[in-house]
């Protein structure tokens, strides 16, 4: 009976280790440079095309003073209109949790941005601005993550 427990214990042990090891689900070290390369550098690089790639094709956009952005063609021509109307001056984002559950994470934090008119220098009217944000991710068919939603919240200007 001894050896059957151990044996049992030990086949427990295995199948953690192998299930672990067998784990797919990225580290949220990983989400925090998905967030910083394949969002916040494109878009703040006003490089719209590469800025959208990091969206689901159903992903919904819930971005400061506008309406929803639902699908990637909507989401890529905001960021094709913030691209041709503003140049980002300033852009800090910074993740403060991730949570990982199998096929889908989340990410939340908190940004600053700034931006002026491409044309004049000027800065926006809504002047620079703190706020929070939460993306939900999902892992797609072909393995890749992308956010499927985008939202941010902004406080009052900082001016």
């Amino acid at each position: 009976m001894h050896r059957i427990a151990r044996n049992a214990a030990l086949s427990g042990v295995l199948l953690v280790v192998a299930c672990a090891a067998g784990s797919t689900a990225p580290a949220a070290s990983q989400f925090e440079s998905w967030v910083a390369e394949r969002y916040v550098a494109p878009f703040r690089a006003g490089e719209a095309e590469r800025w959208a790639e990091v969206f689901a094709d159903d992903a919904v956009a819930l971005h400061n003073r506008r309406d929803a952005d639902i699908g990637n063609e909507a989401i890529l021509g905001f960021g094709r209109l913030v691209a041709e109307t503003f140049e980002v001056s300033e852009m800090d984002v910074r993740v403060e949790e991730v949570r990982v559950n199998g096929d889908w994470a989340f990410t939340r934090g908190t940004y600053t941005n700034e931006f002026r008119f491409r044309e004049t220098g000027e800065p926006a009217p809504w002047g620079r601005e703190i706020g929070k944000f939460f993306m939900l991710w999902e892992r797609q068919a072909d393995g890749e993550w992308r956010i499927i939603v985008d939202m941010g919240n902004s406080a009052a200007p900082t001016q």
